[in-house]
């Protein structure tokens, strides 16, 4: 067995023995947190793949990735690559993320936000906590109304099959024009016009790149209806905060429920808005934690062994990045 695979996060023993269950008959595996000093330099000669996080230096130091004279291949868990660390990676060196590793809950909590707002249930709840038993505002209806998708991947895909159980019409649009989920419509990024003026929901569900960064600024918030319901579950940077809030401020029978933020601890630390968002009665927000549910990481990590397994065997692997898409 000549393959050394390096994780370099910390993990759950239910997670490690997803990793030890597909990889250990193809390689040796070891965990960087608990690895002891004598024994670095030579793990980080042997590594072919490491299997992390978002690779920052929480993870591991630059330095020791730029060590690795074997490293031939990087694996995320998570599925965005926003937060790798591409400048310190060899352009040599395959990376891929885990597209999909986390759909179904996030589709699930885009279906719950939506239909949060659609039918006013925290307004109507501090409304009777007030004791105001105001019955006379309509609700929204999702029934044959029309769905718009920002991105068909892995989470697009899953939302646009819960949008259809209940009776949405689908539009979807994405980089290629091509996927293998059945839509109303599918269609490019050159269709997001379009996709803005017909969707009583949008859904955001790109992964952040030089394309999609400040996707959504005040001119396409113009396009779409007034009345519409706008779902993040994509990154904060896709939408212009102010613009996001000037909107909503304006026009208050539009709504948004906002899972990604500008400013979260994970990457900066801190959680933080630049605009009173929670003074909006039109907003609904969740703290990232869309994809957060018992199970999930070790669903994950698995299917990320699995990648790494198909390198390693020379079969086709999925989510490789092109991290020209990450220069920004």
């Amino acid at each position: 067995m000549s393959y050394r695979v390096l994780v370099t996060h910390h993990l759950e023993e239910t997670e490690k023995k997803a990793i030890s269950d597909v990889l250990s008959d193809v390689a040796r595996i070891s965990y960087w947190p608990v690895v002891s000093e004598p024994e670095k330099n030579q793990i980080l000669a042997e590594t072919d793949v490491i299997l992390g996080q978002s690779l920052s230096a929480r993870e591991i130091q630059p330095r020791d990735i730029q060590r690795m004279d074997k490293l031939r291949f990087i694996q995320a868990v998570f599925a965005g690559a926003d937060n790798i660390p591409f400048e310190h990676i060899p352009p040599r060196i395959t990376v891929a993320c885990n597209p999909g590793a986390f759909a179904e809950p996030i589709a699930e909590h885009v279906l719950a936000m939506t239909l949060a707002l659609a039918k006013s249930l925290l307004e109507n709840h501090l409304l009777l906590a007030r004791g105001r038993f105001e019955q006379n505002k309509l609700n929204k209806a999702l029934k044959a109304k029309t769905c718009g998708i920002v991105g068909l991947g892995g989470n697009g895909r899953e939302v646009a099959a819960i949008m259809q159980a209940v009776g949405m019409t689908v539009y979807g649009i994405n980089r290629s024009g091509q996927s293998d989920q059945a839509v109303d419509f599918l269609g490019t990024m050159k269709d997001l016009p379009a996709l803005l003026q017909n969707s009583d929901v949008l859904v955001l569900c790109v992964p952040l790149t030089r394309q999609t960064n400040n996707l959504i600024t005040k001119q396409e918030l113009r396009q779409m209806k007034p009345d519409a319901i706008l779902i993040n579950v994509a990154r904060g940077d896709v939408i212009n905060q102010r613009d996001l809030y000037q909107h909503l401020r304006e026009h208050p029978e539009f709504q948004a429920g906002i899972d990604t933020w500008w400013v979260e601890p994970g990457t900066h630390g801190r959680f933080s808005v630049e605009y009173p968002f929670f003074e909006l009665p039109n907003l609904l927000g969740s703290p990232h934690n869309a994809d957060d549910v018992q199970g999930v990481m070790t669903a994950a990590t698995k299917k990320a062994a699995l990648n790494i397994r198909h390198f390693l065997l020379g079969e086709k692997i999925f989510g490789e990045v092109d991290r020209k898409d990450y220069e920004f």
